[in-house]
């Protein structure tokens, strides 16, 4: 298996069964995926679980996805989205919001850590949408096009989900506008 093959040559051969292949895209987005999902859900095992499920459903499914139709980064993203979404909604309990400390890079005061579990909390609370939009987008740095497509939206949608979830951290964390 070439490690220069395109993620979309590397799926039609996992249409044909190719374990090699179906192995090189799981290494390729299974970091990527991962901290996309924890940031939907924000709990490790949850997000593990996820992972493991889209990538099981990337398997056991490959024949649905069309080439040129869809990329397979925002097919795979789909999935997960899905199933996250799936599992909130199945969820009769509050999700656990806990966030490894450790796990944050750039939090090295006391008072950063407090700030960006702050910040963790109010994304967390943000209507599924909104957050989803929001941690692609800002995050992820996925273009508002990638997001509209994975959120099956337009671009116009995803604009005003991205500047409704801004005024509601803005208004939430007491934070004033930038000017650009």
């Amino acid at each position: 298996m070439k490690q220069n093959d395109s993620d979309a040559a590397l799926m039609l051969k996992v249409q044909e069964g190719n374990a090699e292949a179906f192995e090189e895209l799981m290494h390729r987005h299974v970091r990527q995926l991962h901290a996309y999902v924890f940031r939907l859900c924000q709990n490790t095992s949850e997000s593990e679980e996820i992972v493991q499920e889209a990538f099981m459903r990337v398997w056991s499914r490959a024949k649905t996805w069309v080439p040129r139709r869809v990329k397979f980064t925002t097919w795979l993203f789909q999935i997960a989205r899905n199933l996250c979404i799936d599992r909130f909604r199945k969820q009769t309990a509050k999700l656990d919001s806990s966030i490894d400390l450790d796990l944050i890079p750039d939090a090295s005061t006391n008072r950063d850590k407090e700030l960006v579990l702050a910040l963790h909390q109010v994304v967390q609370e943000l209507p599924e949408r909104q957050r989803t939009a929001l941690v692609l987008s800002q995050i992820e740095g996925w273009t508002q096009s990638e997001v509209a497509e994975v959120m099956k939206s337009t671009v116009e949608a995803v604009e005003s989900l991205i500047a409704r979830a801004r005024r509601t951290l803005r208004t939430k964390l007491q934070v004033s506008p930038t000017k650009n």
